[in-house]
C-alpha cells in the first residue's frame, strides 16, 4: 500500500472529518494522559489530543505522512521530544512521532493510559494474524487497565456486492497548494469469504492551465464481524467494555454504520 503517495491528498481527502475526534478525547480523558495513537497519518487526531493536554505518540509506516504532521506539530508549537513518561522541560505538552509497523513496534513505554486506532486504519493490515499481532504490540504498551478503542466500518455486504466495479466520483475539492482541482474517483470490489474490500482511488488533478495528472491508489482492507473482534481481542490480552455502532456510544447493530470496541488491557 502506497500511504506516501496518498500523503499529499490525506488532508484534502478529511478536510470536513471530525467525528471521531469528540469520543477519543472523551475516552483519552477517562483513561489518563499519555496517548498511542497507530496509523496517526498527518495529525489529523494526534493534533485535537495534544490541545488537549496528553502527551501523545504518533506511530505511522509512512514517511511522507509524518514529515507533514511534524509540520503542523511545529507550526502549532508541540515540541516532537521525549517520552510520554518523561515530562517536558517547561512542562508542556509533547509529542512524539514514530515511524513503524503497528504489527511490530517496540517503544520505551510500557504504562500507556490509551491506545487507540480509527477510520479503519487496522483494517489496512490484512490478515487475521496481522490484526492480532496489533493488538498485542499495543497490549504491551498500555498500562494495566489501559484503553484501546478501535473504529471500523460495520461491513454491509449487500451494499458493498451492490457497487463493486462501478467507478463514482467520491469526492473533489480545490488544493491550495497546486492551485488544482481534485476529483477523486473510486472502485471497490469485494470478497466476502476472505472478508476483503479492495478500493481503488483516483486522484485527477485538473490545473488552471489545462494540465491533469492522474495518481492510482489500492487500499485493500480486511473487515471485522463483532465476534471475531471481541475474540481477538480478548486473545490479545484485553477485556471488551463496549461495542458501539456510533461514535455517540449507541450499542451496536446490524444496520449500524460504524463498528467500535473499547476494551481494556486485563
Amino acid at each position: 500500500m502506497n500511504f506516501d503517495g496518498f500523503a499529499r491528498f490525506y488532508d484534502g481527502d478529511y478536510r470536513d472529518y471530525s467525528d471521531d475526534i469528540a469520543l477519543v478525547l472523551k475516552t483519552a480523558r477517562a483513561a489518563g494522559r499519555s496517548v498511542l495513537e497507530l496509523g496517526c497519518g498527518t495529525g489529523r487526531v494526534l493534533l485535537p489530543l495534544a490541545g488537549d493536554g496528553c502527551d501523545v505518540i504518533g506511530l505511522d509506516t509512512s514517511a511522507a505522512l509524518l514529515a507533514i504532521a511534524r509540520s503542523k506539530l511545529a507550526h502549532h508549537g508541540y515540541a516532537n521530544l521525549g517520552y510520554a513518561n518523561q515530562a517536558a522541560a517547561d512542562g508542556s505538552v509533547k509529542v512524539r512521532l514514530v515511524q513503524g509497523d503497528m504489527t511490530g513496534f517496540e517503544l520505551a513505554e510500557r504504562e500507556i493510559d490509551f491506545a487507540f486506532v480509527v477510520s479503519n486504519t487496522l483494517m489496512h493490515v490484512t490478515t487475521q494474524a496481522g490484526q492480532l499481532k496489533a493488538l498485542q504490540c499495543a497490549q504491551r504498551h498500555l498500562r494495566v487497565g489501559g484503553l484501546l478503542l478501535i473504529d471500523l466500518f460495520n461491513p454491509d455486504l449487500a451494499y458493498l456486492e451492490a457497487i463493486a466495479g462501478i467507478q463514482e466520483l467520491a469526492d473533489w475539492w480545490e488544493d491550495e497548494e497546486s492551485g488544482a482541482t481534485v476529483l477523486k474517483w473510486s472502485t471497490r470490489t469485494v470478497d466476502a469469504a476472505r472478508q476483503m474490500q479492495e478500493t481503488v482511488f483516483v486522484y485527477e488533478e485538473v490545473f488552471a492551465d489545462g494540465r491533469n495528472a492522474q495518481t492510482r491508489l489500492s487500499f485493500p482492507l480486511r473487515f471485522w464481524w463483532p465476534d471475531e473482534g471481541v475474540m481477538l481481542l480478548e486473545q490479545a490480552g484485553f477485556a471488551v467494555d463496549e461495542v458501539c455502532g456510533d461514535f455517540d456510544g449507541g450499542p451496536y447493530q446490524s444496520d449500524s454504520e460504524r463498528l467500535i470496541f473499547i476494551a481494556r488491557k486485563r
